[in-house]
């Protein structure tokens, strides 16, 4: 599990990382922030990114899902209540969001590129996630 742990951690501080560069107004991958909202968020009737707070906010409980996942996966920390049940939690929350994804709902509206891109390459990235966090959570102890 060393190897899971640490693709996740890897790949979940990517995610941090990115909503960070969003908190202090970064437009990347977008010229414009109307452009941002488009692409990341796919909302039509805002222009703006949230405010810069939202977005620490979401990168500071990605980085500590990262965390959950490198402790468990990679150091073989294995606490029901301190690892499996937080890792639970996140898988099913992660699983969720990307079920959602291609239900009726909140992203049938949603503006493009994002409606694309979410059901190309956001969802799956996320359901596979979801799949890795119940991996850990679920996984044979390694130490």
């Amino acid at each position: 599990m060393p190897l899971l742990g640490w693709s996740v951690f890897a790949v979940m501080s990517v995610i941090a990382v990115l909503h960070a560069y969003w908190a202090v107004g970064g437009l990347w991958p977008a010229a414009t922030e109307a452009d941002l909202v488009k692409t990341v968020i796919g909302i039509t009737r805002s222009q703006a990114m949230p405010p810069g707070l939202h977005s620490m906010a979401v990168a500071v409980l990605v980085f500590t899902a990262a965390g959950f996942a490198l402790a468990r996966g990679a150091f073989g920390f294995d606490s029901l209540i301190f690892s499996r049940i937080p890792l639970g939690i996140i898988a099913i929350i992660m699983l969720a969001r990307g079920v959602y994804a291609y239900l009726p709902g909140l992203f049938s509206r949603a503006s493009e590129p994002f409606a694309s891109l979410n059901a190309m390459f956001f969802s799956p990235a996320i359901l596979l996630l979801g799949v890795a966090f119940a991996c850990l959570a679920l996984g044979p102890t390694t130490r």
